[in-house]
């Protein structure tokens, strides 16, 4: 894959004048935060057990609709899946206690399904539910519950399914130049005529009603409902998140609707622009103020704490660089 364009204006390098919801829900939230996430590119040196999995999980699903909506069967569908997971979210490892001829993974010899994949911290507290185990058992379980699901994959014109898609439009004139909004939505389902963004979470939490009303407004999938309309060119009813709570020794899914109404799109679309022209303003005073009612869910507050003229060392101590580009597709529309 080719480099991807910069997000940001030729005339005002840290003004962007192509957004995600990742990088405008960064400003949303703090623009010292965008600052030092878009802008400088710092990260925290260790990503998160919640985000690598959520990662690991979300992708190896592609895997599974890309097969099925190419005629392969369930099962074979599965396998790709699983076998993309295995390569991907660890070393395999086997355990002497195994007799040597016994097929990996047939029930009866588990080696390395429930070894912590690099990226998890034993001693994270949440290990037990999020390691390599709960990743295939969950991706297998989801995949299942597919079968008597009424949405299925919309095919493209193409002929492509509609998963993984990347996207971008242009939206806004400011300041003379375009601007334009993208993003990556991992499916687009039909049913009954009406379409709709799938997008999977993971989660620890219940799924009961409070879980799908924080997406309700939600930065993510409002940008989702509008470019579902704008890059297909037909209506979209709204997002269906598929939500999977992983516990120790199960995981349970359920779907629930997150529509949005017209008019709440419109606004949403005024308020980003607003946000937009915001930050085109402190790029051009080159002054990213603090939010600190925000600090409490911040990676960098640690960082906000201490004087200015400490911070960089601070920064190189414990955060790496890890450029963030929302020009950078992943898939095709």
């Amino acid at each position: 894959m080719s480099e991807a364009l910069s997000p940001f204006s030729p005339t005002l390098p840290t003004w962007q004048t192509v957004w995600d919801s990742t990088s405008l829900g960064w400003y949303k939230m703090c623009p010292r935060l965008y600052k030092y996430q878009m802008i400088d590119g710092w990260e925290p040196r260790h990503r998160g057990l919640h985000l690598m999995f959520g990662g690991l999980y979300a992708a190896a699903l592609e895997r599974y609709a890309h097969a099925k909506a190419s005629g392969s069967s369930h099962d074979a569908a599965t396998l790709r899946m699983v076998r993309w997971a295995l390569e991907n979210s660890g070393t395999r490892h086997h355990d002497p206690d195994c007799p040597a001829s016994a097929p990996p993974y047939d029930g009866t010899c588990t080696c390395g399904m429930n070894v912590f994949v690099p990226w998890s911290d034993p001693e994270h507290p949440d290990s037990n539910t999020k390691n390599r185990y709960t990743l295939i058992r969950s991706l297998v379980w989801n995949a299942e519950e597919r079968l008597g699901s009424p949405f299925t994959t919309l095919i493209l014109a193409n002929g492509r399914p509609a998963v993984e898609l990347s996207f971008k439009f242009e939206m806004y004139d400011i300041g003379g130049e375009t601007v334009a909004l993208s993003g990556h939505m991992d499916e687009v389902v039909e049913a009954e005529g009406d379409l709709w963004v799938r997008d999977d979470k993971t989660t620890k939490n219940v799924l009961n009603a409070a879980y799908f009303q924080q997406y309700t407004p939600n930065n993510q999938m409002s940008l989702y409902s509008v470019a579902g309309k704008v890059i297909l060119s037909r209506p979209v009813r709204g997002v269906l998140v598929k939500a999977a709570q992983i516990g120790v020794n199960f995981t349970r899914f359920r779907t629930g609707q997150v529509p949005r109404p017209q008019a709440v799109l419109d606004e949403w679309l005024r308020d980003t622009e607003f946000y937009i022209r915001q930050a085109r303003a402190n790029a051009e005073a080159n002054h990213w103020p603090l939010n600190d009612k925000s600090c409490f869910l911040c990676s960098f507050k640690k960082i906000c704490a201490v004087s200015p003229s400490h911070r960089e060392a601070h920064l190189r101590e414990d955060y790496v660089k890890r450029q963030w580009n929302p020009n950078q597709a992943r898939g095709d529309i």
